[in-house]
This record gives C-alpha cells, sequence and structure tokens, in this order.
C-alpha cells in the first residue's frame, strides 16, 4: 500500500474518531472522572516545577507562538530551496488554527476552573479541542515528518535531532492537563485533530512533490522523469 494512501486513511480514522469525542465534551462539561484525571495528573505540584512547565508548554505548544515561529522557520525551509516544504509549514498551521477555533466555538466547552482544579491563571476561550496540543502536532510534527521523509537517512545526529519535535508533541499534551488548561479529552481531541489534519497535510504535500510544485528546476526534472516510468 502506498504512503499516501496510509496518510490518508489514518487522517480519515483520526477525523472519526474525533467527532463523536467532541460530540461528548459538547455534552459532558465537567465530568467528574475527568476532574479525578486531573487531580491524579497535579498531585505534588511545586511552584518551581510549575513554572518551568508553565515556560516550556508555551513554547512547545502555545499556538500564537509556534504561528509567529512557523514564518522564520519557513523562511529556512525556503532558503535551503525547500520552497514547497516552506509553503506547506505556513498553510498547515494557519488552517488548523482556523479550524481548531470554529470547533471550539460549536462544542463551547468551558475551561477548566477553581476549585474543581489547580488553575495558575484562568484561561480565556473555550476548552475543546487544546489548541496547544493540535498547533504542537501541525508544527513540530510536520518538522519531524519531513525529517522522516528527508533523503538524507545517514545524516550524523539525525536521530537526536528527530528525538526533539517527537518530544515536544509528547509533552505538550500532558502538560496542558498538569496547569489544569484542559481537561484530558480536549487534549486528546487535540491529539485527534492535529494528527488527521498533519496526515492530510502530508497526503497533498506528497501529491504536490510529485507534480514537482514549487521545486527547484532540477527537482522538476526529476520529478518528471519519476512520473514517466
Amino acid at each position: 500500500m502506498r504512503r499516501d494512501r496510509i496518510l490518508l486513511m489514518s487522517s480519515a480514522l483520526q477525523f472519526t474518531l474525533f467527532v463523536p469525542l467532541a460530540w461528548w465534551g459538547h455534552k459532558h462539561r465537567q465530568p467528574l472522572v475527568e476532574v479525578a484525571v486531573t487531580h491524579l495528573v497535579q498531585k505534588k505540584q511545586p511552584s518551581f516545577m510549575r513554572s518551568v512547565v508553565l515556560v516550556v508548554n508555551t513554547l512547545t505548544g502555545s499556538a500564537v507562538f509556534l504561528n509567529l515561529l512557523a514564518f522564520p522557520v519557513a523562511a529556512v525551509l525556503w532558503k535551503m530551496r525547500l520552497r514547497l516544504e516552506a509553503v506547506m509549514t505556513l498553510a498547515s498551521c494557519w488552517i488548523n488554527v482556523l479550524g481548531g477555533t470554529v470547533i471550539k466555538q460549536v462544542v463551547h466547552r468551558p475551561r477548566p476552573h477553581p476549585p474543581l482544579v489547580q488553575v495558575t491563571k484562568q484561561s480565556k476561550g473555550k476548552s475543546f479541542p487544546s489548541g496547544h496540543t493540535a498547533s504542537s502536532i501541525c508544527l513540530w510534527g510536520w518538522l519531524f515528518a519531513l525529517g522522516l521523509l528527508s533523503k538524507n537517512k545517514r545524516q550524523p545526529g539525525r536521530r537526536a535531532l528527530l528525538s526533539i519535535p517527537a518530544a515536544f508533541v509528547v509533552f505538550t499534551g500532558p502538560a496542558r492537563v498538569y496547569l489544569g488548561d484542559h481537561w484530558a479529552t480536549d487534549v486528546l481531541g487535540g491529539y485527534l485533530f492535529g494528527g488527521g489534519w498533519l496526515g492530510l497535510a502530508l497526503y497533498f504535500y506528497l501529491h504536490l512533490r510529485e507534480l514537482g510544485i514549487l521545486l527547484p528546476a532540477q527537482g522538476r526534472e526529476r520529478s518528471d522523469v519519476l512520473s514517466s516510468r
């Protein structure tokens, strides 16, 4: 099975699971089971550790920060003559934020708040899905995927470099519950929505790359040769 079909099927599966979860989040705004999960995650919270998690979580998952960071990342990719990758980086991040914002308003689930859970600063806006989690997947997951698709398989330190964005994605979701900004199902919804969109973005990226869109002249010639075989 071709990898583009696998990506499309993976994306469809995640969006399919996302829909009933969004419905559940709309119907169950402050479920006791999720309050219990948050209490379990928030056990033993030294103020220093909470501050560190807050700062790191902002850097690895904040939708505002990551959408700003997408500009220099795209600029670096463009300078490396990876023009399609640069454009797709910006498009993926922006569409993700737009889609997530619309869904938040439709689901209309309130954020966790005291005295139910510990909250450092009450976040504004709605809770489902977790924007930090989805944004983290769309940028860091995207860069991780580009690294996997890179032709330089034997590049020194490649595994170490790939582990960084992967760690950011893994860290962001649980940190949102730890900080009391989201319920566990908000985070799960963020992973499903972000993962579904990432799979769809990679699907279109592979097709555009095969067509030679925004590739340098040498890349287009190579793509034409491959497509003629």
